[in-house]
This record gives C-alpha cells, sequence and structure tokens, in this order.
C-alpha cells in the first residue's frame, strides 16, 4: 500500500478570506499508481491520510466568488517527482509526544521530499529535512490509510 507504488500527479489546497492567502497548502493531494488519489493533512500534530473517491478538482482563486475560498492547484515543485517510485514513507515526531506529527518524506529511492507542518500550514522540502538541532525522531511508517 503506497510503497512501490509510483507518483502520477500532485495538486493541493490553498485556503483564502477575502482573496487574502491564509495558507498556501492546507492538503497535498497525490495520485498514485494503483491507490488512485490520497490526501495528506496535518494538524495539531496529527498525520490524516485519506483515499479520495474522485480526483480533486483543479480550481483558481478567481473563479470562486466567497470570501472563503479553498482552491485547488498543481504541486508543480513535485514535478520531479512524477513517475518515481515510493520506495518507503517516514514520519516525522517529536519526542516523547503522542500526538506529535510535524511531517513525513517519502523515499523515492535515492532522493526524496519531506511535507512539514509549520503553524497549520504545509511547506515542501526537497531531501530529509535536518533534525538534529530539534527533539524529533525520523521513523518508519507502517501505513493502513
Amino acid at each position: 500500500m503506497l510503497a512501490n507504488e509510483y507518483f502520477k500527479d500532485f495538486r493541493f489546497r490553498s485556503f483564502y478570506i477575502e482573496d487574502e492567502m491564509v495558507c498556501r497548502m492546507l492538503v497535498l493531494f497525490f495520485q498514485c499508481s494503483v491507490s488512485g488519489w490520497v490526501s495528506l493533512s496535518i494538524d495539531e500534530g496529527v498525520l490524516t491520510w485519506t483515499y479520495e473517491k474522485t480526483e480533486p478538482e483543479l480550481r483558481d482563486i478567481k473563479d470562486i466568488d466567497d470570501e472563503f475560498a479553498w482552491p485547488v492547484q498543481t504541486a508543480n515543485e513535485l514535478a520531479s517527482y512524477i513517475g518515481k517510485k515510493i520506495t518507503d514513507i517516514y514520519e516525522y515526531k517529536l519526542e516523547g509526544i503522542e500526538e506529535g506529527c510535524i511531517g513525513v518524506y517519502f523515499e523515492c529511492g535515492n532522493k526524496g521530499f519531506s511535507v512539514l507542518e509549520h503553524e497549520g500550514c504545509l511547506f515542501l522540502f526537497d531531501g530529509v529535512y535536518d533534525v538534529a538541532q530539534e527533539k524529533i525522531l525520523l521513523s518508519r511508517l507502517a501505513l493502513s490509510i
């Protein structure tokens, strides 16, 4: 499940209030070769994975006529991972805290990328995020989505 699958596409959901960006990335969506679309979010230290029943529809902020908007856009910064095989997945956890997830690392052979949470928003980091200065553990995930 997810391991040994290939990435096919990446998208993310943003959040705006009255056309002002509050969060560039609330949710990361990725399409896998077998599992289809999966969403990843991290909120208050809890990592949530969900299989999406339908493809997240691309929608630009200018196409939404509401003071609260959640547009979905292509995650161009992950384009180099399309076609890459997921060889393993790791979780960044705060040491000693049960619900202390701050991110995920996707290993794709000899390279990979991290999805990290900061102040309620997600950001991407190419490679393993340096956690040497902090009390953060990187542990292999046994996924059961």
